[in-house]
């Protein structure tokens, strides 16, 4: 198969924007994600280059068929726009995910500007066959490097071993430092620069992401029919990062998990309790509702939290169509159905991630 030149080569030859993202969001693909990016307006879109993560299938499902659908949305959805595809929740079955996954997201005229992810833990055959993906459509390749606790004794020599492997098919790499869930901001400080010292020097790498989460997973530690103002230290750790890495290294892109748990991506589908929970994003916060228990027949309360959170001195009043949907929400002359799970998390997602490209195109403003 012969190489072609990716959109995102195009943006490197031509010196433009997109040679560097100034934002790596981590999202699942699930609808209510791809619904959100999908609504993201040019040109905030452009500086925006997520991480996809495959969700591990329900154990019902057929791998082939999920995993067919999952690269049709995709390919329908954002696949012409540039970013990552991690496959790690079906990779127990690699030929599959080659073969269903990665070949039919590639598989339409324009290709795809989505590059595989490896990572160090993973099986050599999956880093010599992502490796070879990336090779023959020339758009690079993800290193996946996870931080959850620390680097490990062995971390350094994974990584050589890894980077050894897939330097003859002469791929362009570019590093993720994934602390995912942070709890303490100076203890993933300390992980990601300890990572970093670890595997920095392994490889000229093309870029490297800082990627975290710390928005909360479930509702037990938000305050009952009430907003809670819950820190977004994922923010706080790229800063701190940033200002110690940066005068003698590489630039260090942000990268978060927008307004949902790092789990996300990684959580099997499954029943739970949810309640009403409009998010909204400001420059150091999460503005997290939570309202009526969802399907048990409670008066809502959305109205009451989406006007708490439009009177915030950091509400940017029609930003998006997030901010219209929580506008229009809290406005008492307009009937409004409150939605559902999908529909809370798509509008977060749309708000965060214009808010976010924005905020990171001048980080110290």
């Amino acid at each position: 198969m012969s190489a072609r030149v990716s959109p995102f080569r195009q943006e490197r030859t031509l010196g433009a924007g997109m040679a560097i993202p100034s934002y790596v969001p981590g999202l699942p693909v699930k609808h209510a994600a791809l619904a959100g990016f999908k609504q993201v307006e040019l040109p905030d879109k452009e500086r925006v280059q997520p991480l996809w993560t495959i969700p591990p299938p329900d154990r019902t499902a057929e791998l082939v068929e999920y995993l067919r659908g999952k690269a049709r949305v995709l390919r329908n959805g954002p696949g012409l726009h540039p970013g990552w595809l991690d496959a790690r929740n079906a990779e127990g079955e690699l030929d599959l995910v080659v073969e269903h996954m990665w070949q039919e997201v590639c598989a339409t005229l324009l290709g795809t500007a989505l590059r595989p992810v490896t990572g160090p833990e993973r099986d050599p055959a999956q880093q010599t066959a992502a490796a070879e993906t990336a090779r023959e459509w020339g758009d690079g390749l993800g290193v996946r490097v996870a931080l959850h606790a620390g680097p490990d004794a062995d971390l350094r020599d994974r990584c050589r071993e890894l980077v050894g492997r897939v330097r003859g098919r002469d791929p362009e790499l570019d590093l993720f430092l994934d602390l995912y869930d942070i709890g303490n901001a100076d203890a993933a400080v300390a992980r990601a620069l300890l990572g970093w010292r670890e595997v920095g020097t392994l490889a000229e790498w093309r870029t490297v992401t800082l990627l975290g989460g710390s928005f909360p997973w479930g509702a037990k530690e938000l305050k009952d029919h009430d907003l809670t103002e819950w820190p977004r230290a994922e923010w706080q750790v790229w800063q701190l990062v940033r200002d110690r890495m940066e005068p003698q290294g590489p630039k260090i892109t942000y990268g978060d998990y927008s307004t949902v748990h790092a789990r996300s991506g990684d959580a099997p589908p499954g029943g739970g309790i949810f309640y009403e929970k409009p998010r909204y994003t400001t420059a150091e916060h999460f503005l997290i509702g939570k309202g009526a228990q969802w399907g048990r027949g409670e008066e809502s309360l959305m109205k009451t939290l989406a006007a708490r959170i439009v009177d915030d001195p950091e509400f940017r009043t029609s930003r998006s169509d997030g901010e219209r949907w929580l506008q229009n929400q809290a406005d008492p002359a307009v009937r409004t159905n409150p939605g559902n799970p999908s529909v809370w998390v798509e509008k977060g997602h749309i708000q965060h991630l214009t808010f976010v490209a924005d905020q990171t195109r001048e980080p110290d403003r």
